[in-house]
């Protein structure tokens, strides 16, 4: 079957899927830094 969504509902979508890729790229970038800084401060 065809799905008519309206282009109002394509565009949130899309929103919401992009917003969330931006928090997860965040949030994974702050870890990273949080285990790098831990690392050196364990090694010295």
């Amino acid at each position: 079957m065809i799905s008519n969504n309206s282009p109002l509902e394509t565009l949130a979508a899309f929103a919401i899927v992009f917003v969330a890729g931006v928090l997860s790229t965040t949030v994974l970038g702050k870890y990273i830094d949080k285990v790098r800084r831990d690392a050196r401060t364990s090694v010295a």
